[in-house]
C-alpha cells in the first residue's frame, strides 16, 4: 500500500468513525433519550468537589508542619497525623465520589470523622493561614459528606 493510499484510507475511516458516533447520538436525542453526556451524571458532584479542596488545603497543612519539622519544632505533630489521615481518606472519597460508587456513603461517614478530627487540629493554630484554610475545608467536606 502507498502512502497516499494508506493516509485515504486512515481519513476515510476516521470519518466514518465520526458520523457514527453523530448518528448514535441524534438517534438517542430524537427517540427522546439523553445527550451522551446526560446518560451518566455525576451523583456526588459537591462531594468530590469538597473532597479535592480538603486534599489541597491538606497538603498545604502538612507542609507546614513538615516545615516546622525541620526546624526542630514537633509542636505541630498531631496536626500533621490528622492532615496526613484528611489527605489519603479524601483523596479516596474524591475517587469514589468520582465515579458515583456504591460506596460513597460508608465512606462518606468515616471521611467526615476523619475531617471533624482533623478541625480540631486546625483549631488548635487560628494565627497560621494553613490550619485556617485546611479547617474551614474541613469543615466544609464534613458538611458535604453528612448530605450523603
Amino acid at each position: 500500500m502507498q502512502r497516499r493510499e494508506f493516509i485515504a484510507v486512515g481519513s476515510a475511516a476516521a470519518v466514518a468513525t465520526a458520523a457514527q458516533a453523530f448518528a448514535t447520538q441524534a438517534f438517542a436525542e430524537a427517540a427522546g433519550g439523553a445527550k451522551m453526556e446526560d446518560m451518566h451524571p455525576a451523583l456526588y458532584k459537591g462531594l468530590e468537589k469538597a473532597t479535592i479542596d480538603c486534599v489541597s488545603t491538606g497538603n498545604d497543612c502538612l507542609r507546614h508542619c513538615l516545615g516546622m519539622f525541620a526546624m526542630k519544632d514537633t509542636s505541630m505533630a498531631e496536626c500533621a497525623d490528622a492532615s496526613m489521615q484528611l489527605v489519603a481518606a479524601c483523596n479516596a472519597l474524591a475517587t469514589l465520589a468520582a465515579i458515583n460508587s456504591s460506596h460513597v456513603p460508608a465512606m462518606a461517614k468515616v471521611v467526615a470523622t476523619i475531617c471533624e478530627d482533623c478541625k480540631k487540629q486546625c483549631d488548635k493554630f487560628p494565627h497560621i493561614a494553613e490550619c485556617t484554610a485546611c479547617g474551614k475545608a474541613c469543615q466544609e467536606c464534613a458538611n458535604e459528606c453528612r448530605k450523603v
